[in-house]
């Protein structure tokens, strides 16, 4: 039996303890009752539940077509300990066959862990794979290549789906604006095919999210981008997600997708139970590069962000993914005073957790979940250790 003592992630606060693990799980969590820890608390290392990144396009210089297990290694060792491969759209039937060809390569090493063995391996265990596309509105692309959107059909769900349920090809999430002809259809067919409807890229009334939400979905993708502006007569996606708890809403952490007051507005409005910090990472992410290449655009890092060329050659550089780690963001968030430590430790873990329906597995201190753990500086929150099924990942 193994045992760790700091400061653990308990319900939302920061608890003097000591929790102790064996086989992958956790067997024990014992708060110190006596106060003996209490005394050095300050000087304790935090222990909480490895990061879950939602919405992570690539890091590390892999991205999930090209090298999934490079990615999950790289994303281990920055602290992400589970997450889901985020797709960029194509046309449906090319998708789909990306989707089979990422979930065979993750089946590879097994880090599926709630439905199959995990090979113990040092690397974060993909969680189903996140499409954000096609089936989005062209007039909120963002960063999405136009020319790869599809409108919603039955037919482009199954090509990406295959014959049987999504579970075939590894689809957990799929990001869709609900506004479309026919986008109400699809989201009744993914909540049957076990698929997370999270509703992005997307102009839609609150109306229309209302809507969406009633007949199943669940998620909001990085709220306030790609989203149709909050008004005071009519609030839209954005005001949806901030004023009800029907969805888990994703944010981005760098402070520039999102600024410091949105963050704070978004924080209060939802609290950190109602809010996943996802990266939204592009290849280029965890590698130091001021230059990298991914999907056929040429992007620069500026402050954590990516940015790629304008389509026009005198506007200004578009805003793109960011090039920071779940990790990352949380130092920066609490570094400049946006959030807490425990807020932003939560948002990283205990809420996409909740959020995928594996809260029974990942993302909180319980017994029987795995131990899948991250041990921060009580000072400057630097990784000290980092474990998957209770093993140790090797120092950098």
């Amino acid at each position: 039996m193994n045992e760790l003592v700091g400061r653990l992630l308990l319900g939302g606060r920061l608890v003097a303890g000591r929790l102790r693990f064996a086989d992958g799980r956790i067997v024990a969590v014992v708060p110190d009752a006596s106060g003996e820890l209490a005394r050095s608390a300050a000087e304790l290392p935090i222990v909480a539940p490895g990061f879950i990144d939602l919405h992570i396009h690539g890091f590390g210089g892999f991205d999930p077509l090209d090298d999934l297990a490079g990615m999950a290694t790289a994303l281990a060792a920055a602290g992400t300990t589970a997450f889901q491969p985020t797709m960029f759209p194509s046309a449906p039937g090319l998708l789909g066959a990306a989707c089979e060809r990422v979930w065979r390569a993750a089946a590879a090493f097994a880090a599926f862990a709630p439905f199959a063995a995990f090979d113990r391996a040092p690397r974060a265990r993909v969680v189903g794979l996140h499409l954000e596309g096609p089936f989005v509105n062209p007039l909120r692309a963002g960063a999405l290549p136009p020319d790869d959107l599809a409108a919603p059909s039955r037919e482009g769900l199954r090509a990406i789906l295959g014959p049987a349920t999504g579970s075939g090809r590894g689809v957990r999430t799929m990001t869709l604006a609900c506004e479309l002809s026919g986008a109400g259809e699809l989201i009744g067919e993914l909540v049957r095919s076990n698929v997370r409807v999270s509703l992005g890229h997307s102009q839609a009334t609150a109306a229309e999210a209302r809507a969406a939400a009633k007949v199943g979905a669940s998620g909001a993708t990085h709220l306030f981008n790609a989203m149709g502006p909050l008004h005071h007569r009519e609030i839209g996606l954005v005001g949806f997600a901030l004023a009800k708890d029907a969805l888990f809403a994703e944010i981005i952490g760098d402070l520039v997708h999102v600024g410091a007051d949105a963050f704070e507005l978004a924080l209060a409005a939802r609290g950190p139970e109602g809010l996943c910090l996802v990266s939204d990472a592009l290849q280029g992410a965890g590698t130091g590069c001021e230059h990298f290449e991914s999907h056929g655009r040429s992007h620069v890092v500026h402050s954590g962000t990516a940015y790629y060329a304008p389509r026009d050659p005198h506007g200004a550089p578009q805003l793109a993914g960011s090039a920071m780690s779940q990790h990352q963001m949380v130092q920066r968030l609490v570094a400049r005073g946006v959030v807490s430590v425990e807020d932003a430790l939560t948002m990283a873990s205990t809420s996409p957790a909740r959020a995928l329906g594996l809260e029974r597995e990942l993302g909180t201190l319980a017994v029987g979940l795995r131990a899948d753990l991250v041990v921060l500086d009580p000072t400057t929150l630097a990784l000290r250790d980092v474990l998957v099924g209770g093993e140790r990942l090797p120092r950098q």
